[in-house]
């Protein structure tokens, strides 16, 4: 794996235990941190529900807006703009 592989998936990690932590899920952010030796240095992004809740959000948003009636209308601008900007998608 290269070096730039395994720092996205440390900072995964520190993203994930973030998560559980502001979800309330101590011990499983605990046994995470433990099992996973996951740093205990501060997300660069501190979302208050967490930068992957936040991201998630996001993706979800776009990806019904893609496959379904019900979405906002951020994310129907969103494809609208990407595929006239890159219609070959």
């Amino acid at each position: 794996m290269s070096q730039t592989n395994w720092e996205a998936d440390k900072m995964l990690d520190v993203y994930i235990h973030d998560y559980l932590v502001k979800r309330d899920l101590k011990a499983t952010a605990q046994a995470f941190q433990a099992e996973g030796k996951v740093s205990s240095d501060p997300v660069a992004i501190d979302a208050p529900g967490g930068f992957l809740f936040e991201w998630w959000s996001v993706f979800w948003d776009i990806f019904i807006a893609r496959t379904n009636e019900k979405h906002s209308e951020v994310a129907a601008s969103y494809i609208e703009v990407s595929f006239v900007a890159y219609p070959h998608h």
